[in-house]
């Protein structure tokens, strides 16, 4: 089929589950239209293991459901990774009864799934170049993670295009990783993306105004999933100190994930329920007002791809305070739009938080004028610039 992508994606394209995966596929759905044939989950009655006409958003998609689930945050037993692999290998050969050329993968357990089919065209973006197994939610996980690297790089050599999300060091480090079985010229830096109409400055006081929330006080917001990768912990240990001198202030978590009520212990362990917000899952319309409420943006991962967060949060013209992962060295310039801190210390941090105070305004409207670079509104250009669809 003539220019037609299958976009493979084990999600529904709506809001499950969370994360930069959901977030990256809404935006080809954007970019893309219904030039992309789906594949993915069901969460609503969407029929499982045949081709059907889905409407999302108004467009119609053709639209394959590997597996049905039932919406939750909750870590289950069995990694999803592994349910979706088995998943899409049960039903590779309908999935690609379209006879579609272009295939566009995210994630290595789609990768592994469809070993051995005969794709003429195939692209995949790499979220973050890391081992995920290496930071894997389950113990057992690091102990795969040298079985994970010899499969997935022998899979990446038969891909055409690779799209890496990731800062440039951190891709060097990948291709040293895979012992450069890959050649480097197909492993194409590539940012994530972000909606430019709804992430850029506002008024502070209006967004705290619709928000509901005391235009007198200093707040500090957080996006992401609460996950211990995230460093929740690590930034609530901060806020904390920081709490001494600002006893009024608001510390704010965007996002919901398998961690709240980890989180909701601690703060409640810490007697620091008045000061701390849970926010949960927010259209991103809501989001951007937290942001442009905000005095500043924290960000603690321990890894991370391209931060598409961080991306957002300097877009609304936020000071930043966040831990050396990729991509940090490329947004955050240390003292002129916020601090990088090389270690997770917890005095470092707070320090940083405080002297984000002193950034000029002028320095973080520049940095938000950058950052339309990485404008959702570029996404396709950037593709096809990189691959030559059949």
């Amino acid at each position: 089929m003539m220019n037609k992508i299958l976009f493979i994606e084990i999600c529904n394209y709506d809001d499950f589950p969370i994360g930069g995966y959901l977030s990256f596929a809404k935006q080809m759905l954007t970019a893309f239209g219904n030039q992309l044939s789906l594949v993915g989950m069901s969460t609503d009655e969407t029929p499982v293991g045949k081709w059907v006409k889905k409407d999302i958003n108004g467009i119609s998609y053709d639209y394959f459901s590997v597996r049905k689930v039932k919406k939750s945050s909750k870590k289950s037993w069995i990694p999803a990774r592994l349910i979706s692999y088995f998943a899409v290998r049960k039903y590779k050969k309908q999935i690609f009864s379209l006879g579609i050329d272009n295939v566009f993968i995210q994630t290595p357990e789609v990768l592994f799934a469809i070993k051995g089919c005969k794709i003429k065209n195939p692209c995949t973006r790499i979220p973050g170049v890391e081992n995920p197994l290496s930071f894997s939610r389950y113990w057992y996980g690091k102990y795969f993670a040298k079985i994970f690297d010899f499969f997935f790089f022998k899979e990446l050599e038969k891909i055409e295009v690779i799209l890496a999300s990731a800062d440039k060091n951190a891709i060097n480090r990948f291709l040293k990783r895979g012992k450069n079985i890959l050649n480097e010229e197909k492993v194409i830096q590539f940012p994530t993306r972000i909606n430019r109409d709804i992430f850029s400055p506002s008024s502070k006081i209006n967004a705290r105004k619709k928000l509901k929330i005391d235009t007198s006080k200093i707040i500090i917001v957080t996006t992401g999933r609460l996950s211990t990768l995230k460093g929740w912990e690590f930034m609530l240990n901060a806020y904390i100190e920081f709490k001494k001198q600002f006893p009024e202030s608001l510390f704010i978590f965007l996002g919901d994930g398998e961690d709240r009520l980890k989180i909701e212990d601690f703060i409640k362990a810490n007697n620091i329920n008045e000061n701390v917000m849970l926010a949960g899952r927010l259209s991103h319309y809501d989001l951007s007002l937290y942001l442009n409420a905000a005095d500043i943006y924290v960000m603690g991962s321990y890894v991370e791809g391209w931060a598409t967060s961080l991306v957002e949060a300097i877009a609304c013209a936020k000071p930043i305070v966040c831990t050396n992962f990729s991509s940090a060295d490329e947004l955050v310039n240390n003292g002129y739009n916020g601090f990088i801190i090389e270690s997770h210390n917890v005095s470092l941090f707070t320090d940083s938080m405080i002297k984000c105070f002193d950034i000029p305004k002028e320095n973080l409207l520049l940095k938000s004028n950058e950052m339309q670079k990485y404008a959702s509104s570029n996404l396709k250009n950037s593709i096809l610039k990189n691959w030559k669809l059949l």
